[in-house]
């Protein structure tokens, strides 16, 4: 507004700067305001990433109006000019606004600059050369300035980097329009015969601006598209990105994708980032089974002038449709181009989109495979053509109690220690007719414990080469242990039970044959033998029925708790195995303690009667009871040959024996411990064992005492 009036006041009264042509009355500012519109009008659209420039032909015509026109008349027909081509391009009100404002201003700048070099001398010298020269630099300059404060809002760059990129190609503009300017001027006044060969250089001009506006768009497609093809590759946020970058690369006002889930994603031009998720626009609804591309330009809500659809669809599935819109924006199109070019990416989409599906569902099933094969009990290891592991699970390591790091890459010879060389070989015993092979081997691993296990290979074989081998490796330690067991429990019980069945047997054969001459005293023993084997075997019988019910809920509460002296129960177990061997150390004052009585004389019985079995003849067992705090606590001390550390724990366990079953020296199922320990512990008390081998063992039988 400054320039306006500025120029308006200190040239008001200046003639034109040129003797122009002598038209009659205001035909010359009519006809002049005109080409000033129909240069407006001849548009060039260069895109600044998502925003868009126009540039026209409009500042060689107002060289023609500065120059032939007073100063007031060159301005109203450069507004004139502008305000009607922005009426007939339907341009909106605040960009016409703009270009009104900065072009009133930029023009009024031109106008001063070419009066002040230049002056009024009538005719083209050098100071109006210069002075058009620099008030086009000037105009050019302003222009930039007011749109690079535009730009720099719409695309985020700051204002003075885009007047530094654009201000060559805008300072060349500038000299280009200038010239064809001064040459339409020149030709109008001397020769203007010539005036339609001045439209060559213009029409060139124009041509040139096209072509590198279509260039600049032609690059920014491919940059968009490059984007998008990566968008695809990736198949990540996959969707969205489709629209986001192909509304760009199009340069749609808007984009959609529709899917058979009848959910649309849009991005429109008024918010180019932004994707809006909502249901399929009725528009649209009657495309989703599209199988072509296709233009539609009716029943389209009234701000769409056309929209081009295609369906998005791989092999014969189809998963919806993409669409690409343009309103009524000058020079918004889509051609067929746009057609063959966007089908085979929406193809792509529903490609990448299957692919995105299929890998979702393998990922999946990968992860539940690697959860069977993590979790599984069984070892599982993965052998390639060469012998070495690739893969093995958690179950693997605990097997050979080796850390993941040191498996992988080696061989199962290396891990597996096995022995000598013929048992090495099972290691791998698998070959193109034998591929699958289970075996059984022992193997003894760095930390001294030894295993059984059994592997099943399942190998794959080309030809004569083994290329890959899938080893299912069980545990069968525990198997083996219990068959141990079982085995030694038979000869145990045999062993035991055979020992009372023989005299008893022998006894009876012998009354049978002469106990009627057989004198009473001699009679009276051999019954008093049997009935004493035969109370043996019931307890033998007993222990076994106990032992197979301990741990039990029902058994633990058949033990009946009550007040008794501890050291009653113990002098009449003494008394009872009257043994010259017991050395008692007892108190004179009773102990109360909370037990059952009948079963603390079976757990004090036997372990004394086990501290008596296993010590030497000659060798005497201790028995000390003591009050400790709220504990009464028995102690029994043999000096026998003790047990070995690795067998203090399991003396406890069912049917063990530090004895080899087969050539034991003393009796025993190898229930008494076990029976002993879990009856003090219902009682709330305890055994433990602590044993020196050669020395003799400790047992401590402890309870708690009555409050």
């Amino acid at each position: 507004m400054g320039f306006i009036i500025l120029t308006t006041w200190r040239l008001g009264e200046r003639t034109s700067v040129l003797d122009g042509p002598d038209l009659p009355g205001p035909w010359l500012p009519i006809a002049l305001t005109v080409a000033t519109c129909m240069a407006e009008l001849a548009v060039v659209r260069v895109r600044h990433g998502t925003a868009v420039e126009e540039l026209t032909m409009y500042e060689a015509a107002l060289i023609i109006d500065v120059l032939l026109l007073p100063p007031q008349q060159a301005i109203l027909a450069a507004t004139a000019g502008l305000v009607a081509a922005s009426v007939l391009q339907r341009r909106p009100l605040v960009k016409a606004l703009f270009n009104l404002g900065s072009y009133s201003a930029a023009v009024s700048a031109l106008i001063l600059a070419v009066y002040v070099v230049g002056g009024t001398p009538g005719v083209i010298d050098l100071p109006v050369l210069l002075g058009v020269g620099g008030g086009a630099l000037l105009f050019t300059a302003i222009n930039l300035a007011c749109l690079a404060q535009i730009l720099g809002v719409m695309t985020g760059k700051p204002p003075l980097k885009i007047i530094i990129a654009e201000s060559r190609l805008s300072a060349f503009m500038a000299i280009g329009t200038t010239a064809s300017g001064l040459t339409i001027v020149e030709m109008l006044l001397n020769a203007p015969l010539l005036l339609p060969a001045a439209a060559m250089p213009s029409l060139a001009l124009t041509y040139a601006y096209r072509t590198a506006a279509h260039e600049a768009d032609q690059r920014a497609r491919s940059a968009a598209l490059l984007q998008l093809s990566q968008a695809l590759a990736e198949r990540a946020d996959l969707v969205r990105r489709f629209v986001l970058l192909a509304r760009e690369a199009f340069d749609a006002d808007l984009a959609v994708v529709v899917l058979d889930d009848d959910m649309a994603l849009t991005v429109d031009s008024a918010s180019p980032d932004t994707v809006t998720t909502g249901p399929v626009p009725a528009h649209l609804s009657s495309l989703q089974h599209l199988q072509e591309p296709a233009f539609v330009s009716t029943g389209l809500p009234s701000d769409i002038r056309l929209l081009l659809a295609v369906p998005v669809r791989t092999g014969g599935d189809s998963l919806g449709v993409a669409a690409l819109g343009v309103r009524n924006r000058r020079g918004a199109r889509l051609t067929t181009g746009d057609a063959a070019l966007f089908a085979p990416l929406a193809s792509a989409l529903a490609a990448a989109m299957r692919g995105a599906q299929h890998l979702d569902r393998l990922t999946t099933e990968t992860s539940k495979l690697h959860a069977i094969v993590d979790q599984s009990t069984e070892g599982i290891v993965v052998i390639d053509g060469a012998g070495t592991i690739q893969l093995h699970n958690q179950a693997f390591t605990e097997f050979i109690a080796l850390p993941a790091a040191d498996i992988t890459g080696r061989s199962l010879a290396d891990l597996l220690d096995v022995g000598d060389q013929p048992k090495t070989d099972l290691l791998m015993p698998v070959t193109p007719h034998q591929p699958k092979v289970p075996v059984e081997i022992t193997i003894t691993r760095h930390d001294g414990q030894e295993r059984h296990l059994r592997l099943a290979h399942s190998a794959v074989f080309d030809g004569d080469d083994l290329v890959r081998d899938v080893v299912v490796i069980t545990d069968l330690t525990r198997e083996y242990q219990a068959e141990r067991l079982k085995s030694d429990f038979i000869a145990t019980v045999s062993h035991e039970l055979r020992t009372p069945l023989t005299p008893i047997i022998g006894y009876l054969d012998l009354l049978r044959n002469r106990g009627d001459r057989m004198p009473p005293a001699k009679r009276a023993d051999a019954l008093d033998l049997i009935a004493d084997r035969a109370s043996h075997m019931s307890r033998l019988v007993e222990d076994l029925l106990l032992a197979s019910r301990v741990g039990d809920t029902e058994f633990a509460l058949q033990v009946f708790l009550g007040t008794h002296d501890m050291v009653a129960i113990v002098r009449q177990v003494t008394e009872d195995l009257a043994s010259a061997r017991i050395v008692t150390d007892l108190p004179d004052d009773p102990i109360p303690v909370q037990c059952d009585p009948g079963r603390t004389v079976q757990v004090a019985a036997n372990l004394i009667g086990n501290a008596l079995k296993y010590s030497p003849e000659i060798e005497q067992v201790e028995v000390t009871l003591r009050p400790d705090g709220d504990r009464a606590v028995l102690q029994i001390v043999d000096h026998g040959p003790g047990i070995p550390s690795d067998h203090l724990e399991k003396v406890f366990e069912k049917f063990h024996r530090v004895e080899d079953p087969m050539t034991m020296k003393t009796g025993g199922t190898g229930l008494g411990l076990f029976i002993a320990q879990r009856l003090a512990q219902a009682m709330g008390g305890d055994i433990t064992l602590v044993s020196t081998v050669g020395a003799g063992c400790t047992f401590t039988f402890t309870l708690p005492t009555a409050t």
